[in-house]
């Protein structure tokens, strides 16, 4: 991982959500019919589609410069290959300091029965 980017399980996220943090934000990447088809994790702050080949990285920069870039920024896609790429971006290119990737994403946070919420 890049310097500045750290992993969190789907334990250590559960745990997080409980008690979040009042400067955190916390992101999916997936795209909206993966959000319909598998579901959000409860408490998730906003969607803002990663896609591997064709991102249109002007957009994406607009969407996250209204997040903090000094606070906590955790995310999250269905397996953490996704929200790896898109944490390696808001480090490298947008400057964020503070970014956690959720590894294994939401298919590892089903597979340790936690719930989710229909979109």
């Amino acid at each position: 991982m890049t310097i500045g980017i750290h992993n969190m399980t789907v334990e250590e996220l559960a745990t997080w959500l409980q008690d979040k943090p009042a400067h955190a934000t916390f992101i999916d990447v997936r795209e909206y019919a993966e959000l319909e088809e598998q579901g959000v994790i409860s408490g998730y702050d906003g969607n803002i589609p990663w896609f591997l080949t064709n991102t249109n990285s002007e957009l994406f920069d607009q969407k996250f410069s209204a997040i903090d870039k000094d606070e906590q920024l955790v995310i999250s896609c269905r397996s953490g290959r996704r929200s790896g790429f898109a944490a390696e971006y808001v480090v490298s290119k947008l400057g964020f300091t503070n970014v956690y990737n959720v590894k294994g994403g939401i298919l590892d946070w089903i597979g340790h029965g936690y719930p989710v919420d229909q979109v």
